[in-house]
């Protein structure tokens, strides 16, 4: 009778370990995928979607729907997955709903370099077959993901230049906002174009994957929809507020940051009239070429500025005006700050910003070599007097705002290519959700704290 009566005990102890093994191996596959797709960013692939399901997600037939550019070239895709059992299936189908890909896996992968017809694309990638683990779908070229948003929580507010701004911008309003501080993160396609469609499907994806930020921060999260001109000399990157997007005198590209300021003004006036009440600072994020935005946005504008968190940033503004005789201009540092602002940079109002500036030590993405994002005579200032790669640079950078007293927090994390991981994700949440706290004390709590 003793065996029969610890018999269940021994069933559970059994069915424990295996529960316990088997949430190792599905992490170990979590591992490995961001792993691989860190390899791929490395290997120059700009685009990664990674599907989890079993643990993560329950869904087993997913979508994913892209736009490929009418200017885009050759495509390289790859496609990754891992399983605890059985297969997963991708199907790539064109404009037309041909299938232009078809490959099946349980752990593998395997690379489709092509060119893809401009238009719409749909990914199905079907994992009925499969038991749990990652799928991992990357590639290299143009393209942009168009996201289906709920308009229960996502609004498009159009362009109003009558109120200073050119381009439509959206806004995400959480279930329930804690602190009363709108957070921006600055749209980014990634290659010039002026199709507001596809600025719309870029900034519409952005807005969903920072929409998880902004939940768990309690705040609303605006995405401006601003252009990347393809002009002759390709060097109006209003995308990374580079020097030239501040001198253009073309009336809807121009000063992009003070259209972006009036958008601000826009969704805080939007949200104070629901009952919010909303700080005239702002929660800034960014990467690559949003990362330079965001750095430059707050040098220009730090009394509108709570923190941020820029990424993949090549050379951060300095905050000094010149270094060994040599002159600093901006961006590179504040000397000529009062031709965009009308005064000149004040350190006292920079150390009111709260400064998180971060990059992979992999990330072999360099802006300094591209004229687009610099003149020829500041990438030669740069390289020589504070290095000649972002590796080699990233020390100069810490070194001088830490002289110049800023709270700011540089980190170069090793082993990591032009891309956040999650545990770089992580630390950013951690930073604002620090900074609030600071700020505000504990999240707000009222009666009107719900958003409707």
């Amino acid at each position: 009778m003793k065996i029969f009566r610890s018999l269940p005990m021994l069933l559970c102890v059994a069915c424990l370990y295996a529960q316990v093994a088997m949430q190792s191996e599905f992490d170990a596959i979590r591992q490995h995928e961001e792993q691989r797709n860190q390899e791929l960013i490395r290997a120059g692939f700009n685009f990664g979607y990674g599907f989890g399901f079993g643990k993560i997600r329950k869904e087993k037939f997913n979508r994913l729907t892209f736009i490929i550019p009418g200017e885009a070239r050759e495509q390289q895709l790859h496609f990754w997955v891992e399983t605890t059992a059985g297969g997963v299936c991708f199907r790539l189908l064109d404009p037309d709903g041909n299938i232009v890909v078809n490959w099946s896996g349980h752990k593998g992968e395997t690379s489709v370099t092509q060119r893809l017809h401009s238009g719409k694309h749909v990914l199905e990638v079907d994992t009925t077959g499969a038991d749990e683990g990652m799928a991992l779908f990357s590639a290299k070229g143009q393209i942009v993901v168009a996201a289906d948003l709920d308009p229960k929580f996502f609004q498009e507010f159009p362009a109003s230049p009558a109120n200073g701004y050119h381009w439509p911008y959206l806004l995400f309003v959480p279930p329930q906002i804690k602190v009363p501080c709108l957070l921006v993160v600055p749209n980014n396609t990634g290659f010039p174009t002026l199709d507001l469609d596809l600025l719309r499907a870029s900034a519409s994806n952005e807005i969903r994957n920072e929409s998880k930020l902004a939940t768990r921060l309690g705040c609303a999260l605006l995405v401006p929809m601003f252009p990347r001109p393809p002009t002759r000399d390709g060097n109006l990157y209003l995308h990374a507020l580079n020097r030239d997007s501040l001198m253009t005198t073309v009336e809807e590209w121009k000063r992009v940051d003070l259209q972006l300021l009036q958008m601000i003004q826009g969704a805080q006036a939007h949200l104070e009239g629901k009952g919010f009440t909303v700080d005239r600072r702002v929660l800034l994020s960014g990467f690559s070429a949003s990362g330079d935005f965001v750095n430059r946005f707050a040098i220009l504008h730090p009394d509108r500025v709570l923190a941020l968190a820029g990424g993949g940033i090549a050379w951060p503004v300095a905050p000094i005006a010149e270094v060994g005789g040599d002159s600093l201009r901006f961006p590179i540092g504040l000397a000529d700050v009062e031709a965009f602002t009308g005064e000149p940079a004040s350190l006292d109002a920079l150390r009111l910003v709260k400064w998180f500036l971060y990059r992979g030590s992999d990330d072999h993405n360099d802006p300094v070599d591209y004229r687009d994002c610099y003149a020829e005579a500041d990438a030669e200032l740069i390289r020589r007097r504070f290095g000649s790669t972002p590796a080699v640079r990233w020390p100069e950078a810490e070194r001088l705002y830490a002289e110049a007293h800023l709270p700011a927090r540089l980190v170069l994390y090793p082993g990591v290519g032009h891309g956040p991981t999650p545990a770089i994700r992580e630390d950013i949440v951690q930073f604002f959700e620090k900074c609030l706290h600071d700020v505000y004390g504990a999240p707000i709590s009222s009666g009107n704290n719900v958003a409707k």
